[in-house]
């Protein structure tokens, strides 16, 4: 991104959570420094983050991961910015974004110091877990107008597992850890509901995830080749219609597109592990060209020769 540049000074402990988003950001003076403290929780099927942000830095850019759902609820100060498509503004103690997989963010603070709490689960079990309390056909864009309303709740049980989790005690994780995990994620699969402008029968509303998780595993294990739509619906034995609105209203996205963010993903990954582009490109189904490096740039907010030449200085 363009403006000064940014030194990244990180808490050991949270340095993996850190270039899981692959962070970029944007300063209007040179040679900032930006402090990132916190504390982390590692769960089964939850993991928390809370964490801080201390230095003058005009925007953060991030992804989430392609798998996972994520949420934040602001604690310290104020930001602004954009969630996917959705207008965000921060409120201490509130919920302040959700991000379904792949989605990016962007955060404007509005001072020097911000802080916060932020939530992954896999995607794929949270859906799972809204089937098993008996909803059909979930969506977890619903939840950005869910969670309102449970911060205190979600904040009571993070806190708890945070101060548990940096006891080390194997004990006690059995005995409080585990049911406190188990209390966030029951509550959001309990808040998860239908997207009102799906409908569909019910028992086609039951295979929606099951659906888009064979999608997507066919594109992993063949990412290299020419994959189509009838090659995907082939795979998952069902309609064009029917692949088409179970990734709709599983990821909000069709599954060419969704094929295509893989692509990109996976291209990043054998870049930043110093593959040449061009070879990248091959092995991930693509072919190097400029709409493609466009298309990358709009992802990841750099051109892959970018992410090669800081790969190469790192």
């Amino acid at each position: 991104m363009s403006g000064g540049i940014v030194k990244l000074e990180v808490d050991q402990c949270l340095s993996a959570w850190v270039a899981s988003i692959d962070p970029r950001f944007q300063s209007e003076v040179d040679d900032t420094t930006l402090e990132v403290a916190g504390s982390e929780y590692l769960g089964t099927n939850l993991s928390i983050v809370k964490v801080s942000s201390k230095g003058s830095v005009k925007s953060i850019l991030a992804r989430n991961p392609q798998d996972l759902f994520s949420f934040g609820i602001s604690d310290v100060g104020l930001f602004r910015g954009m969630a996917g498509n959705r207008e965000i503004f921060s409120n201490p103690q509130r919920l302040a974004f959700i991000l379904l997989p792949g989605e990016s963010i962007k955060l404007a603070p509005a001072a020097e110091f911000f802080s916060g709490y932020i939530f992954h689960i896999k995607s794929e079990y949270l859906l799972s877990e809204s089937i098993k309390h008996g909803t059909q056909l979930p969506s977890l864009l619903t939840l950005h107008d869910a969670i309102p309303g449970h911060e205190q709740l979600v904040l009571a049980c993070a806190n708890q597992l945070l101060k548990f989790f940096a006891l080390g005690d194997e004990v006690g994780s059995l005995r409080v850890l585990q049911p406190l995990e188990e209390s966030i994620v029951s509550l959001l699969a309990t808040l998860i509901s239908v997207e009102p402008d799906v409908l569909v029968g019910g028992k086609q509303a039951q295979s929606q995830p099951s659906y888009v998780q064979i999608a997507l595993s066919y594109m992993e294990n063949n990412i290299s080749e020419n994959i189509t739509l009838s090659d995907l619906c082939i795979a998952c034995s069902v309609s064009g219609r029917t692949l088409q609105v179970a990734f709709q209203a599983v990821m909000s996205r069709t599954p060419l597109q969704v094929l295509q963010e893989l692509r990109l993903n996976r291209l990043r990954d054998k870049i930043i592990n110093g593959m040449d582009i061009s070879s990248a490109c091959e092995e991930v189904g693509l072919q190097h060209s400029g709409r493609i490096s466009a298309k990358y740039k709009q992802l990841f907010g750099e051109l892959p020769r970018n992410t090669r030449s800081r790969r190469t200085r790192s």
